[in-house]
């Protein structure tokens, strides 16, 4: 990755941290002293989330979003 590869911004990387971010605060965790299982937790919400928010800007089923930990029922 060359230098200008790694300061130039992306609107799409923007969104998935800002959300890992807002779910992090929404379930008071801290993510360097998370454990390994809160950090799952995190991950898949904040994965499920962004994958719903971003099929909803682009005009897509949300069905096309893989379920919560894979999840049939949800």
């Amino acid at each position: 990755m060359s230098a200008k590869e790694y300061f130039q911004r992306d609107a799409e990387r923007e969104t998935f941290y800002r959300t890992f971010y807002q779910i992090c605060r929404r379930f008071n965790v801290t993510w360097s002293a998370a454990t390994p299982e809160v950090r799952a937790f995190i991950e898949e919400v904040t994965r499920v989330t962004y994958e719903r928010e971003k099929a909803k800007r682009n005009g897509v089923s949300l069905s096309t979003v893989k379920p919560f930990f894979g999840d049939t029922a949800c």
